[in-house]
């Protein structure tokens, strides 16, 4: 068995060798950002048995070139990929995910996207506040607004959509303060499509990693009005219920990995935030009960099983390409 690493544009790659080289597995590194992958992919493929995916999260242009290369691997060269294609497809733009939740009507906070101006505006004039404006790509709560009054959301509408002409507009960027001074940053400028989402009060989100049969949860504590991106970690056991639904969440996709963030309201509904394919474990562990490290294991017999243990070390990339193996071997 040989795996073909897709490295460019960023990602896990670098994690995903070492992940290969530490559990022994055959491997190739390829470069589908040059300008030259397809001949990359077309040098290696006969010796392939499936390619590792890594997304970027950092430019629109990227992920969609991204996603260009992954339909070619998928549809034309016919080869597995890991995390499966509509896992990446979905991964890092809003509107896909919103897509996917509306379609098997899981819980979420509804969301609209707008793509004509007018309908927007129209939106926003009779919106109950405060609402939540997003962009389509973006990780760590950044480019996500809490907007109080229509006049604030229609300031940004205009930056999105232009004033007048679309063909001019700056769009709306999200601002970054490493740099002593607040700059906007233009190159993950938000245009021509508003993403709005409801507001909800929220006590805490919910984390629940899944990596073919593991399940790792915790909570994402509160700083201001955001989990997201605060840093803030509680170390406790997820419910049952949010074990279920983010389980239902992944059955419902065939999903072999994905994260799914989960909403715990104040009136204490479960809400969906997000769902996404590829995530930072940047601990060794990513669930800690009573100060010990380890997973949850589920079976259709068992249900879900402790087991104590560090299982996310490289970025959880150990545990991702044992699952690819084992889903590669069943092939």
């Amino acid at each position: 068995m040989k795996i073909g690493v897709l490295s460019g544009f960023g990602g896990w790659s670098e994690s995903y060798r070492k992940a290969c080289e530490e559990l022994k597995v055959a491997h190739v590194m390829i470069d589908i950002e040059s300008s030259q992958w397809m001949e990359n992919i077309k040098a290696v493929d006969n010796e392939i048995d499936g390619y590792i995916a890594s997304p970027p999260c950092l430019f629109q242009e990227y992920k969609t070139i991204y996603d260009e290369r992954l339909f070619f691997i998928d549809q034309f060269f016919k080869k597995p990929i890991y995390p499966n294609y509509k896992s990446c497809y979905i991964y890092e733009s809003k509107r896909n995910m919103a897509s996917f939740l509306d379609f098997y009507d899981l819980p979420h906070a509804k969301t609209r996207v707008f793509s004509k101006k007018n309908e927007a505006i129209e939106y926003l004039r009779q919106a109950t506040y405060p609402i939540v404006v997003k962009s389509n790509i973006g990780a760590g709560g950044t480019a996500v607004y809490i907007v109080d009054s229509f006049g604030k959301a229609k300031r940004i509408a205009n930056k999105i959509f232009g004033c007048h002409n679309g063909l001019i507009c700056t769009g709306n960027k999200p601002t970054s303060d490493k740099y002593l001074i607040p700059i906007g940053l233009s190159g993950q400028s938000q245009k021509h499509n508003m993403i709005v989402q409801d507001f909800h009060k929220i006590k805490w989100e919910w984390r629940v990693l899944k990596i073919g049969n593991s399940y790792f949860g915790h909570q994402k504590l509160l700083k201001g009005n955001k989990a997201s991106g605060s840093g803030l970690v509680g170390w406790v056991m997820p419910p049952i219920e949010v074990l279920n639904l983010a389980k239902s969440v992944c059955d419902k996709g065939g999903f072999d990995v994905m994260h799914v963030d989960i909403f715990e309201t104040v009136d204490g509904r479960l809400l969906i935030n997000e769902i996404q394919a590829q995530f930072g474990s940047y601990l060794d562990y990513q669930m800690m009960v009573d100060d010990k490290p380890g997973r949850l294991v589920y079976s259709d017999e068992k249900g879900f099983v402790w087991e104590e243990g560090v299982f996310n070390r490289l970025n959880s990339c150990l545990l991702r390409v044992q699952n690819f193996v084992e889903i590669l071997s069943k092939e």
